[in-house]
């Protein structure tokens, strides 16, 4: 005749498989988390988030003074529409250039203040320039807002990539991947 079993025998058996069964059950819901917290970032991010994440206005660096150009006080008192009206009446410097495609990117129009800091980036021979950099930066936000995400990755990855640069920690490797996220969509 086979002996009972008694339920000393059989518990801790029970024990260890319900442990393991409520391990599952925890570790599959986190992963359910991530998961979900995964696809909610990637479907809520777009170029408008990333853009006002490292934007920042450009102050410039000079002193107010009576030589300074129309487009540039006029740049100074935001009024940037006359700044755009100011271009087209003009014989401009490198710097008003800067100032009316700056102005473009202010009243959202990016394809043209795209146009204008090419020529900005074009104009400046020297590679250590500050107004060089500036207009990289401000270009490669440009192409972000413009939904032109391979030309703002390279320009991005370039500034990075560049130690001299005065806007290199501006874009961070995971922000650039946050960039490449958005051609996926």
């Amino acid at each position: 005749m086979k002996e009972p079993t008694t339920d000393t025998q059989a518990g801790p058996n029970r024990n260890i498989r319900r442990i393991v069964q409520y391990g599952v059950a925890v570790a599959a819901s986190i992963v359910l988390l991530f998961l979900i917290i995964g696809v909610y970032k990637f479907y809520t991010l777009s170029p408008e988030k990333l853009y006002n994440e490292i934007y920042t206005p450009y102050e410039s660096s000079a002193a107010p003074d009576d030589n300074a150009s129309p487009i540039e006080k006029a740049w100074r008192e935001k009024k940037y529409g006359a700044v755009i009206n100011l271009n087209k009446t003009s014989v401009l410097s490198v710097k008003d250039v800067f100032l009316t495609g700056m102005s473009f990117l202010e009243t959202y129009d990016y394809s043209r203040a795209i146009s204008s800091l090419q020529v900005v980036i074009a104009e400046i021979k020297d590679n250590k320039s500050q107004l060089k950099d500036t207009a990289e930066y401000y270009l490669a936000l440009a192409f972000l807002r413009n939904r032109d995400y391979d030309q703002a990755i390279e320009l991005m990855n370039a500034i990075r990539n560049n130690s001299s640069h005065h806007y290199k920690d501006k874009f961070s490797r995971k922000f650039i991947n946050r960039v490449k996220r958005l051609k996926w969509r």
